[in-house]
């Protein structure tokens, strides 16, 4: 069995946006990104980013980059010098192989299909450079813009877990996908 290798220095080009590494000059942009209300409304974080946590965030996600094997890839999406989004794939599982990935455009470029880039950025990450063998996504039952980037993707949809996270001091289900690496090369893109 290929064991997961780490990937250093991503760079995807993509039709309209490539997924690259952050730098220290993201800083600003990235937290314009997440203070937008429809961006954070989406997110995992009980309150938006201060600038200083954005830019603390980034340094630690540099740092956990070098880990062997990487146990997460947080990317820029940019369009030349402009951030347009960001993907996310974690490496949840090394003994199974297993990922899940996460992105986010900004509020510009909602209904564009970059969210569909980006995610088939990330699974072209995790199937051909990672080696992962399953990815997963989770999304809002409710949210039908992601859960159309998902299926456009290639994944497919496993259910509804109730209850699944605890966000901003509510409890939210969580609408599962994934994708394997077989489904990829058998017509499930």
């Amino acid at each position: 069995m290929t064991p997961i290798r780490s990937v250093r220095a991503v760079h995807l080009p993509g039709p309209r946006c490539v997924l690259r590494e952050w730098t220290d000059a993201d800083t600003p942009a990235l937290y314009a990104l997440l203070s937008e209300p429809a961006v954070a409304d989406g997110l995992l974080d009980d309150e938006t980013p201060t600038l200083d946590a954005v830019r603390a965030a980034l340094t630690a996600w540099r740092e956990t980059a070098g880990g062997d094997p990487r146990p997460a890839y947080r990317l820029a999406a940019v369009d030349g010098d402009r951030l347009v989004g960001l993907g996310v794939l974690t490496v949840t599982s090394v003994e199974h192989r297993r990922g899940e990935i996460g992105y986010a455009v900004r509020t510009a470029f909602s209904g564009t299909g970059l969210g569909t880039e980006i995610a088939r950025l990330l699974l072209d990450l995790a199937f051909g450079q990672v080696g992962l063998h399953r990815v997963e996504a989770t999304t809002r039952p409710d949210h039908a813009a992601s859960r159309r980037v998902l299926e456009k993707a290639g994944l497919r949809s496993e259910g509804v877990s109730r209850d699944h996270l605890l966000v901003r001091g509510r409890w939210r289900d969580s609408a599962r996908y994934a994708i394997l690496a077989t489904d990829r090369f058998h017509g499930g893109d």
